[in-house]
């Protein structure tokens, strides 16, 4: 999936965030993201940022911030399909996986149902935690992303079989 634009939104009836995908395939696909669930997650994605993704592409130098995206461009939520349904996604698990690039591939799914799984460079890693993070902000859910201990060291990269998704 090529993602060609990333959304997240409060949604303060439900006391949700709403993460919207736009692909470049015009495909659109909505998750929902309980605190709980950030509160989870959130450690994982600093980790694969801080580590995984923050390794140059084998050949490459590390690119500067300045290649991601732009906060300034309204979603464009016209002439999509959508693939899993109309209604959002609950997200209940997430998977967080290294592939080579470095790239991470992130897993949203429902448990035992509908699923997104999209890859992540550093630059797309930043702008999503970003969003996350001001989001959070603005949802006042005194969630204090920064003091939400880390995984522990990385080990090896595991192998997309070895890593068991985790359910919150």
């Amino acid at each position: 999936m090529q993602i060609q634009q990333l959304q997240v939104a409060y949604d303060a009836r439900a006391d949700r965030l709403l993460l919207r995908i736009a692909t470049a395939q015009r495909e659109g696909i909505s998750v929902l993201l309980t605190r709980r669930f950030i509160k989870a997650l959130w450690p994982g994605l600093q980790r694969m940022l801080t580590s995984h993704l923050a390794k140059p592409a084998p050949g490459t130098q590390a690119s500067p911030a300045s290649d991601a995206g732009t906060f300034q461009t309204p979603f464009d939520d016209r002439k999509l399909s959508h693939p899993l349904g109309t209604e959002p996604l609950l997200a209940a698990e997430s998977r967080l996986e290294p592939l080579e690039g470095p790239l991470c591939r992130i897993m949203l799914g429902e448990t035992r149902a509908r699923q997104v799984s999209f890859d992540c460079d550093q630059n797309l890693m930043q702008a999503l935690c970003a969003m996350i993070r001001g989001t959070v902000a603005k949802a006042e859910w005194d969630l204090p992303l920064d003091d939400l201990p880390l995984p522990d060291t990385p080990t090896p990269a595991p192998t997309p079989s070895d890593v068991p998704p985790t359910v919150h």
